[in-house]
């Protein structure tokens, strides 16, 4: 039988959290107040544009000064673990170096993170924004209105981050009032996907002109599915060259220097021990780290495109 108290705990503890969050906010503020200082600064209008296409909900400032105190709670760790060890009469310079490595590590990942989470976010609307358009195209074929549509679009799932974009411009035109086109610029200019600020921002423009949204959704549909299949055909004719270089380089030059190695060793009847090691070194790291780059070059080059 559950216990009637865990629902008590449960919110008891999230509060608890939230407010350690906050306390935590408002003491780095107070410490890193100088950020707060200057509002025009083009460092905190980047960042403040990339906190909102990865939708963490803060200010450039209050995230900044985040940042760096999370910076001195780290700096001042390790400086108690460099004195701890100069009292226990440890060799400290490893420490004494990590700590001003890990405070720049861990400012460069803070500040890092939102470009980071607005790139992926960017990623998952490019890997379902044909279909999408499609469904777009599909809707407006049938006549169907522009804030229709956006509202249908945000309640199919299936569509990913597309989906939460759409919902964003229903939101604003259902519950706040705002007009149609103005909630669409208002959306494009703070997604991460570049491919969707196009079609959002050209929906706009061909309304401002007095075109009809029909053939732009049906002609930006197709524009997309074609601009899919030349990226998906580049992607593939990379993908085979670099597996041809891997068979080349990966497979037989390997086979061929060990088999090489192997049998003039055998032939020459000493086998010395500088080619035992080099064949130990070029068998079990150079050949491991090899095959690693080649993976990580491919699948850095494979940039498949899902289609739902």
């Amino acid at each position: 039988m559950p216990d009637p108290f865990d629902q008590d705990v449960t919110i008891s503890s999230g509060e608890k959290l939230s407010k350690e969050r906050s306390a935590f906010r408002k003491t780095s503020e107070r410490i890193f107040s100088f950020f707060l200082e200057d509002k025009k600064s083009g460092f905190l209008e980047n960042l403040q544009m990339q906190l909102d296409r990865a939708e963490m909900d803060l200010s450039s400032a209050a995230y900044t000064s985040e940042v760096f105190f999370s910076g001195l709670i780290v700096g001042i760790v390790f400086a108690i673990l460099a004195l701890t060890a100069y009292l226990l009469k440890f060799h400290p310079p490893v420490v004494a170096l990590a700590l001003p490595t890990s405070i720049i590590l861990v400012i460069g990942i803070g500040l890092y993170l939102p470009q980071m989470r607005s790139s992926s976010r960017g990623k998952k609307i490019d890997e379902n924004l044909g279909s999408a358009l499609a469904f777009i195209s599909a809707m407006s074929n049938a006549d169907v209105p522009i804030n229709t549509i956006m509202v249908k679009l945000s309640s199919m799932n299936e569509y990913g981050e597309v989906s939460r974009e759409a919902s964003k411009i229903a939101n604003r035109t259902e519950l706040m009032g705002m007009d149609i086109f103005s909630a669409i610029e208002e959306v494009a200019r703070k997604s991460p996907s570049v491919e969707w600020q196009k079609f959002l921002q050209g929906a706009v423009t061909a309304s401002a002109a007095g075109a009809r949204l029909k053939p732009y959704f049906v002609n930006k549909a197709m524009e997309y599915q074609n601009m899919l299949r030349v990226s998906l055909k580049k992607n593939s004719e990379s993908v085979s060259v670099f597996a041809e270089t891997y068979v080349t380089i990966g497979v037989a030059f390997p086979l061929f220097l060990i088999v090489i190695l192997a049998v003039m060793s055998v032939i020459a009847r000493n086998a010395s021990g500088a080619t035992i090691s080099f064949l130990l070194v070029f068998s079990f790291l150079v050949l491991p780290v090899m095959i690693a780059a080649f993976v990580l070059v491919i699948s850095s080059v494979n940039k498949e495109v899902n289609i739902s």
